[in-house]
């Protein structure tokens, strides 16, 4: 007796292998989905155990547990592998056919079940463990009845021994219990094994979504043009982003988030030292208010702050605040510069008409000079060009000031900058020759500079305007004045280089070199170059000053149409390919 309850606990050990087996490999979240190949696996090597141990034990019994597995395998590793399951129980009894022919009551037992076992595959893995373990239950005691009906039929003292012998009698009730026992255990080992790597799962995939959108916010955070930071109830500070941070370096030197995170908003106050307003708005939205349409300064920056409260979504408590500011420096520059503007607008306009109305009396008064001029002795004629050069220089003064104050919209058309140049050429050369300067044509390949949308007359202006700025800049100097004159073709579009050998202009004059009125010459009116960028702003180019004690370049940028900048940018060599112009 005390033989066959050892080997029967040991069918019990055998029986619970996929169990034990499915808990191990559960450990790891990643292994949930392969539940139905360990289960079915684990149940083939356990009906393998449990046959071998029945056939082969010195105490040979003609029961054992491999119902139990057997069902497992089946249920949980679903058709194919049941059906593999199926194949090698098969190949097995067939092994084991020779050894002890009379134990092959319950392998036909368990031939006979299958079919029924297929046919619940769906019912039990849709089902919840209750309706699992019923099923597990009536399979199982359906597999004691049929084996005591195979044993009592098949061996020719089976039924006197079943019903006579009380050991016998005995020890089916204690093989019967035991196989319930064992069934029960194994569903809920397995059930909550699975049920534990379910939710291990599940939390495992909360917590990386988790992680991900804390990442996307505070993504979101720091790109966007905002400064942020938020408290909880005690006023501990809980989320700040880069712009506030740098916000607080302005204040609060060599600052790290690490020393801000979790820490009472009164550290980051006492550090600020007498400037904490920015913050205490926090404290207020904390009551539950919203506090917004203040503004704060950081340093040398202007900010539009506001704070409101945050609430819980279940209870609608206050669980925090959050404190937002915007960085409005920019913007109240430029509302000081757009009412700048409008007031030099207004002006520009009172200007322009008063220099418009004058111009009609400086004709009448130059036209009455002439008159004079001719009626007058010789010994005034003197006198009377000096008057008719003063006219005439204001007269070039009210253009230039009536050019630079208009708006108006010129004609272009498809021009090549090399053509305009080599028509301005002699009145260059011509204008070299009276200062005993030098000019130097370094013009590209004419086939590598495409045409431009230009307007000829001011193109000839500006050019003008810079030659001659050029030469006056190199007159006053000591050097040897050689004037250059180049263009290139660069990845902006095309570039003319205006280029002299004078003394350079220092940095403090380079600033205002295109404010109007501004001028270092002694009978300079300052309109120059302001009309030079107004013209350049017109074609939607750049004008460029760098400057040096050896001499000044302007670069003057002309961007080319979409219809030019098909292809790509040839590499220039300022220097080579660059035919002079006499």
């Amino acid at each position: 007796m005390y033989v066959a309850l050892k080997e029967t606990l040991l069918q019990v050990l055998i029986a619970c292998i996929p169990a034990f087996s499915w808990q191990l490999c559960s450990i790891k979240p990643e292994r949930v989905a392969r539940a139905p190949v360990i289960i079915g696996l684990t149940s083939a090597f356990s009906v393998l155990l449990c046959m071998v141990f029945s056939f082969y034990m010195d105490t040979a019994q003609p029961f054992d547990f491999r119902l139990l597995p057997y069902m497992l395998g089946i249920w949980y590793g679903g058709y194919r592998i049941g059906l593999a399951i199926v194949g090698l129980y098969i190949l097995m009894m067939f092994g084991f056919q020779g050894v002890q022919q009379p134990q092959m009551m319950w392998g036909d037992a368990l031939i006979y079940l299958t079919p029924f076992i297929f046919a619940f595959i769906n019912k039990f893995r849709q089902s919840g463990l209750r309706m699992r373990l019923f099923i597990y239950l009536s399979f199982s005691l359906l597999g004691i009845m049929l084996y005591y009906g195979f044993y009592a039929t098949a061996s020719p003292h089976g039924r006197l021994f079943l019903f006579t012998d009380a050991k016998v009698m005995l020890f089916m009730v204690m093989f019967a219990v035991m196989f319930l026992i064992t069934a029960c255990l194994l569903i809920y080992m397995i059930e909550e094994t699975r049920e534990k790597a379910f939710l291990q799962q599940g939390y495992q995939t909360v917590s990386r979504r988790y992680r991900e959108e804390m990442e996307k916010l505070s993504q979101i955070l720091n790109t966007a043009p905002l400064c942020v930071i938020a408290i909880d109830v005690e006023t501990r500070i809980t989320a700040i982003n880069d712009n506030m941070i740098e916000g607080i370096l302005l204040q609060v030197p060599n600052v790290a988030r690490a020393e801000l995170i979790d820490r009472p908003l009164s550290e980051l106050l006492q550090k600020m030292g007498d400037n904490p307003n920015q913050f205490i708005i926090l404290e207020g939205a904390l009551q539950g208010g919203v506090v917004d349409g203040e503004v704060a300064r950081f340093g040398d920056r202007e900010y539009y702050i506001l704070a409101n409260a945050i609430r819980s979504q279940e209870t609608g408590e206050i669980v925090g605040a959050v404190g937002m500011a915007h960085d409005i420096t920019e913007l109240t520059q430029l509302r000081t510069e757009i009412g700048n503007m409008e007031r030099l607008h207004l002006v520009g306009q009172m200007a322009a008409s008063i220099t418009h109305e004058i111009r009609n009396p400086m004709a009448v008064i130059r036209g009455f000079m002439q008159l004079m001029q001719e009626k007058s002795p010789d010994n005034l004629q003197n006198y009377f060009h000096i008057v008719m050069d003063e006219i005439d220089r204001a007269n070039g003064i009210i253009n230039d000031f009536l050019a630079l104050a208009q708006n108006r919209i010129v004609e272009k058309e498809q021009i090549h900058l090399h053509d305009i140049i080599q028509q301005l050429s002699p009145l260059l050369w011509a204008d070299a020759n009276l200062r005993g300067q030098q000019i130097i044509f370094r013009l590209a390949e004419h086939e590598l500079i495409p045409t431009l949308y230009l307007n000829t007359k001011e193109m000839k202006q500006l050019i003008l305007n810079l030659a001659r700025n050029a030469m006056e800049a190199m007159e006053a100097s000591d050097t040897e004045g050689i004037l250059t004159l180049e263009t290139v073709l660069v990845p902006q579009g095309v570039q003319l280089r205006v280029r002299d050998t004078g003394s350079g202009i220092p940095q403090v004059e380079l600033d205002k070199l295109f404010e109007p009125f501004y001028t270092t010459k002694s009978k300079g009116t300052g309109l120059g170059l302001p009309l030079c960028l107004s013209i350049m702003e017109r074609h939607k180019g750049t004008i460029e000053v760098f400057s040096t004690e050896e001499g000044t370049v302007f670069e003057v940028t002309f961007r080319l149409h979409a219809a030019d900048s098909e292809g790509s940018f040839p590499s220039l060599n300022d220097e080579a390919g660059a035919p002079a112009l006499n």
